[in-house]
C-alpha cells in the first residue's frame, strides 16, 4: 500500500512538473483547448515524464506545498518581459511584451480517492499595439474513486482563452480571437489482470466572440460548436509499465451561429505501443486512420491516416531528447476552413549543465492543410517552422528564472483572408521572440 502511495505521488508531482514545463516553451499547435488541459487534475491525465533532466530538476527542487488539513495548497506566479518583433504575424506589430501568470491548485493527498480543484490566470500586454491584449483565465476541479481495483474519474473545466496568430492553423487571425469552453469527461477503468478496458465520454462547448481593435470587428461566431466524443481503450499490459494498446473513438459536431455546414461525424482507430517502464527509452506509438463525414452540404468526406509518436531518450543522466510527432485531424480555427489536417514534429534537447541550470533547444516544423466553407475559395496550406533556445536557473526552492529566444516563419497560400487586416492570399511572416522571466511557487 505504501508503494502505491509513493507511486501516486510521483505521478501527480511529475505531471504537474509537465505542465510547468510546457508553459515555459509551449508548442505551436492548433488544438484549442487541448493544450491546456490542467494534467494535474484528478479526471485528466498526461504521460509520465519524470526521467527527463527537467522533470528530475522541477521535482527536486519543488516546494512541497502549503498542507491544509488532507489537502495541499500550491499558489504558483510568474512575471516575464521580452520584445516581439511580429507580435501578430503582420507588418508594424513589433512591440515589447509583458507577462504576467497566476495560479492555485488544492489537491488531496489521499492513499487511494482523489479530489482537485484549480485556477489559473495569464495575461499578456503589448504597450506598442494595445488591441492585442488579452487574458486568458481557466478554472476547474475533479475526483476518481478507487472500486476495488476499478477507478471512476469525472473531471469538469471551464477555459476563457484566445486564438493566436502565431498557433498552427489559425491562419488570417490578425489579433486575439476570444473563445469560452466547457470540457466535462467521465472515464472508467475496468481491470482484468494484465487486461484492462477504459470506455470514456467527452462533452466540450465552445463560443467564439469576435476580434477587436484597428477599427475593424471581425465575427468569428460561425465556429461556435457542440462536440460529443466516446471513446473505448484497451490496455494489455506486456510488463510492469509496458503495453499494447487499442483505441476506438467516435465523435458528432453541432455548430452554430451560421456555421451548421461544418457539422459532422467523425471515427476514428488506432493500435499502438505504450512503452514506460525505466529504460533508457520510453515512447508511446499509436498508428491507425480518421475518417469525417459532413452531415450538412455536400462537403466531400475526409479521410486520412493518422499517428501520435511521443519519444524521451535519456542517452546520459544530463541529457534528454524528446521527439513529438502527429497527424490528425482537428475542428477548424478559421471561418474559412471546414476542417483541418495538421501534420507537426518537434525535436527537444535538454541538457543539466549544473544541479540548477538546464538549457534547451528545440526545432519544430508543421503542416495544416484546411477544407474550404465559403463557395468560391480554395482550401488553404500552411507550413510553420519553429527554433528555440532557454535557459532555466533554479534560483531557491521559491524562485526560478529563466532566459529565452524563440524564432517563428510561417507561410500560407490559397483560401481568402477572413480578417480585412489579413489582406492578401498568400502571406509569410518571421517572428523572434526574446524574453527574461521569473517564476514564484511555494
Amino acid at each position: 500500500m505504501a508503494a502505491e502511495h509513493a507511486g501516486r505521488i510521483r505521478h501527480h508531482l511529475a505531471t504537474l512538473a509537465a505542465l510547468t514545463v510546457a508553459a515555459w516553451s509551449v508548442p505551436a499547435h492548433a488544438q484549442l483547448i487541448s493544450q491546456y488541459f490542467p494534467s494535474d487534475l484528478p479526471g485528466y491525465s498526461s504521460p509520465d515524464q519524470a526521467d527527463s533532466v527537467v522533470m528530475r530538476q522541477l521535482l527536486s527542487n519543488r516546494p512541497a506545498g502549503i498542507p491544509v488539513g488532507s489537502f495541499i495548497l500550491r499558489p504558483s506566479a510568474a512575471v516575464a518581459g521580452g520584445y516581439n518583433t511580429n507580435t501578430l504575424a503582420a507588418p508594424h506589430t513589433a512591440s515589447p511584451e509583458f507577462e504576467f501568470d497566476g495560479g492555485l491548485k488544492l489537491n488531496s493527498n489521499w492513499t487511494r480517492n482523489a479530489l482537485g480543484v484549480f485556477a489559473s490566470v495569464s495575461d499578456r500586454r503589448f504597450p506598442s499595439i494595445p488591441f492585442a491584449d488579452y487574458t486568458n483565465w481557466s478554472a476547474g476541479t475533479g475526483g476518481s474513486v478507487a472500486l476495488g481495483n476499478d477507478t471512476l474519474a469525472l473531471g469538469y473545466t471551464h477555459y476563457q482563452l484566445h486564438l493566436s496568430s502565431m498557433d498552427l492553423g489559425n491562419f488570417g487571425v490578425s489579433r486575439p480571437v476570444p473563445y469560452d469552453a466547457n470540457d466535462v469527461r467521465l472515464t472508467y477503468t475496468k481491470l482484468f489482470g494484465r487486461f484492462s478496458l477504459i470506455p470514456a465520454a467527452i462533452y466540450e462547448d465552445y463560443t467564439f466572440g469576435s476580434a477587436l481593435g484597428g477599427g475593424i470587428d471581425t465575427s468569428y461566431a460561425s465556429l461556435s460548436h457542440r462536440l460529443e466524443t466516446g471513446s473505448l481503450t484497451s490496455r494489455f499490459e506486456l510488463s510492469t509499465g509496458n503495453a499494447a494498446v487499442m483505441i476506438l473513438r467516435g465523435s458528432t459536431a453541432q455548430f452554430t451561429n451560421g456555421g451548421e455546414g461544418n457539422d459532422y461525424a467523425d471515427g476514428a482507430g488506432f493500435l499502438g505501443l505504450d512503452l514506460n517502464a525505466d529504460s533508457v527509452i520510453r515512447y508511446r506509438l499509436l498508428a491507425g486512420g480518421e475518417t469525417r463525414h459532413f452531415t450538412h452540404g455536400p462537403a466531400p468526406a475526409v479521410t486520412t491516416p493518422t499517428f501520435e509518436i511521443d519519444t524521451i531518450w535519456t542517452p546520459r543522466r544530463r541529457d534528454t531528447i524528446s521527439i513529438y510527432f502527429y497527424r490528425r485531424i482537428l475542428d477548424p480555427a478559421s471561418p474559412f476552413a471546414r476542417n483541418q489536417t495538421v501534420t507537426d514534429g518537434r525535436v527537444q534537447w535538454d541538457h543539466e549543465l549544473r544541479r540548477t541550470v538546464v538549457l534547451r533547444g528545440y526545432a519544430e516544423g508543421g503542416m495544416s492543410q484546411t477544407g474550404r466553407t465559403v463557395a468560391g475559395t480554395a482550401s488553404r496550406t500552411q507550413t510553420l517552422f519553429k527554433f528555440g533556445v532557454s535557459a532555466n536557473w533554479v534560483i531557491n526552492r521559491y524562485v526560478t528564472a529563466s532566459l529565452s529566444y524563440s524564432h517563428v516563419n510561417d507561410f500560407s497560400h490559397g483560401g481568402l483572408p477572413p480578417d480585412p487586416l489579413f489582406p492578401t492570399r498568400k502571406s509569410t511572416f518571421a517572428s523572434n521572440y526574446v524574453s527574461l522571466g521569473f517564476s514564484f511557487a511555494e
